[in-house]
C-alpha cells in the first residue's frame, strides 16, 4: 500500500534493471527507509533481452522474470506499477504521475532507460511500424506475424534489428534487413563478425541489404494504419512489406532530467558516484552518460550489464554508501541463430595508434584483441567463446599483457598467463559477468 502522507526516503523512477539493482543495493545499506518504485509497463521486472525469446515461441513471461514474485514484498518497497511520471521537481522533492497525484522523495534515482529512435523517413507515420525494445512490443509482433508467410521488413542491422529479424524468422516470417552501413552490426563487431553473422542469415533464407537506407515508405491504404506498405530505398529499389520494424537504435529517455534542470549531454551526466548535478538525485542505466573504463570519458552505454552495475552503485550510495562507480564499457553477448558472439571494449579501433590481433579457429572460430599500449583495451570473439571472461577482466583490469600478448588468442591461453593479481581478485568476476551475460 502507498503511503497515506505521499512521503519516502527513496523513490525510483523505472522498473528495470537499474532500478530493481538500485533497490536491492539499496536495502543491503537501509533495510527500512521507506521506498517506491515506480514502472510505466503493467508487469513486474522482467528480463527485456528475452524478448526475442518471447516473439520466437522459447519462452512466456514466466520463464523472463527477473525477480521472485515476492521480491517488492521482501524488500519492502511500494510498487506503483503500471504508473508513469510525468513531472520531476528538484526544488520541492517531488514527483508527479499522469493522473496528478503528488509523491514527495528524500533521494531519487532517475532509471528511465532509453526509447527507440524515430529516424526521418517521409511517410512513417503513415504506416503501423513496429519497434523491439519490451514485452508489449513483442506482444504486437506476435500478433502481427499469426499468418505464415508474413513479409516483415526491418530498418537497421544493429543489436535490436537483428534480434528481431531472428526471431520473426522463427514464426515463419520472411524477413528482409535494410542497414544504412556497408555492414551488419557495425557498432558492435568488426567486418570479420560481422560478415559471419551475415552469413548465417542469408543460410537460412534472410534478405539482408547493406549500404542501403529506406528513404520513404508508402502505405497500402493511404495511410489509414491498417495494413502494410512499401519502401522505398535511396537507389529507387522497392520493397513490399506487411510488417515493418523500425530498429535504429535508442536514445535516453531524458525529458524528466530537463523538466529537473539537470546537466545534460548525450545523456544525464552523472559524478563517479552516479550522482547528477541536483544534490540528492541519482541516474543509473541507459539514460545515464558515465565513466566509460576503456575510452576514459563520460558515455551513454545502453546495455544491460551496465544498467546493473550502474543501478547498484547508485543504490548503494543513495543510502549513504561512499563507492566509486569503476566505469562502463561496451559489452554484448548474443547469439545469432547458433552462433555465439561476444564483445567487450573497442573492437573497431579509431585510428592506427591501436595493436591489432586476430585469429581464425580450426572449428571456425574467430577471435581479436585490440591493445594500446599493451593493454587490452578490447576483444571480440564469436563461435568459440570460453575465452572471453577471462579477457573481459583483463580489459577491466587494464592489465599489462606484453608479456604473454601472443598468447591472447590461442587455444592454451587460460589462468596460468595472468599476472597473480588478477588471477586472485578480477578473473572470477569477469567469468561470472560473462555468464551472467549469458543467462539473461
Amino acid at each position: 500500500m502507498p503511503r497515506l502522507d505521499g512521503k519516502y526516503d527513496y523513490i525510483v523512477v523505472g522498473n528495470s534493471a537499474a532500478g530493481v539493482n538500485a533497490a536491492e543495493a539499496l536495502r543491503s545499506f537501509d533495510r527500512n527507509g521507506s521506498l517506491a518504485i515506480f514502472g510505466e509497463e503493467d508487469l513486474p521486472v522482467y528480463s527485456r533481452p528475452m524478448i526475442s525469446n518471447l516473439v520466437a515461441g522459447e519462452a512466456d513471461l514466466q520463464k523472463m522474470r527477473y525477480r521472485k514474485k515476492n521480491f517488492y514484498n521482501v524488500n519492502k518497497i511500494d510498487f506503483f506499477r503500471g504508473v508513469r511520471i510525468t513531472k520531476l521537481n528538484a526544488k520541492s522533492r517531488a514527483v508527479v504521475t499522469a493522473e496528478g497525484q503528488s509523491y514527495a522523495w528524500r533521494k531519487l534515482l532517475l532509471a528511465t532507460g532509453s526509447l527507440p529512435f524515430r529516424p526521418p523517413i517521409a511517410g512513417l507515420e503513415e504506416v503501423p511500424y513496429h519497434t523491439f525494445v519490451n514485452y508489449q512490443d513483442a506482444q504486437r509482433l506476435i500478433k502481427a506475424t499469426k499468418a505464415p508467410g508474413t513479409r516483415a521488413l526491418i530498418i537497421g542491422a544493429g543489436l535490436i534489428g537483428v534480434k528481431a529479424a531472428e526471431a520473426l524468422y522463427a514464426r515463419g516470417a520472411k524477413v528482409t534487413i535494410v542497414e544504412m552501413m556497408e555492414r551488419m552490426l557495425p557498432a558492435a563487431l568488426d567486418e570479420e563478425a560481422s560478415r559471419m553473422v551475415q552469413a548465417i542469415c542469408e543460410n537460412k533464407g534472410l534478405h539482408v541489404i547493406t549500404g542501403e537506407c529506406v528513404e520513404q515508405v508508402i502505405s497500402d491504404d493511404g495511410g489509414k494504419n491498417t495494413r502494410g506498405g512499401t519502401a522505398r530505398l535511396r537507389n529507387g529499389e522497392e520493397i513490399g512489406f506487411d510488417l515493418l520494424v523500425v530498429a535504429v537504435g535508442v536514445v535516453p529517455r531524458m525529458e524528466l532530467a530537463q523538466q529537473a534542470g539537470l546537466a545534460i549531454n548525450r545523456g544525464v551526466l552523472v559524478d563517479q558516484y552516479l550522482r547528477t548535478s541536483q544534490e540528492d538525485i541519482y541516474a543509473a542505466g541507459d539514460v545515464a552518460e558515465a565513466f566509460d573504463l576503456v575510452w576514459g570519458e563520460p558515455r551513454v552505454n545502453a546495455l544491460w550489464p551496465n544498467a546493473t552495475l550502474q543501478g547498484r552503485y547508485a543504490g548503494w550510495n543513495m543510502a549513504g554508501g561512499k563507492r566509486k562507480y569503476p566505469g562502463s564499457q561496451s559489452m554484448n553477448s548474443v547469439e545469432f541463430f547458433g552462433l555465439p558472439v561476444l564483445s567487450a571494449g573497442i573492437v573497431n579501433p579509431p585510428d592506427d595508434s591501436y595493436e591489432v590481433l586476430t585469429s581464425r579457429m580450426a572449428g571456425g572460430g574467430y577471435r581479436k584483441v585490440v591493445l594500446r599500449d599493451d593493454v587490452l583495451v578490447g576483444m571480440l570473439v564469436a563461435g568459440e567463446v570460453e575465452k572471453a571472461g577471462i579477457l573481459t577482466s583483463l580489459i577491466q583490469e587494464k592489465a599489462k599483457v606484453r608479456r604473454f600478448k601472443q598468447s591472447l588468442l590461442t587455444d592454451s591461453f587460460g589462468h596460468i598467463y595472468l599476472p597473480k593479481a588478477v588471477r586472485q581478485a578480477r578473473v572470477q568476476e569477469g567469468q561470472a559477468g560473462i555468464l551472467s551475460l549469458v543467462e539473461k
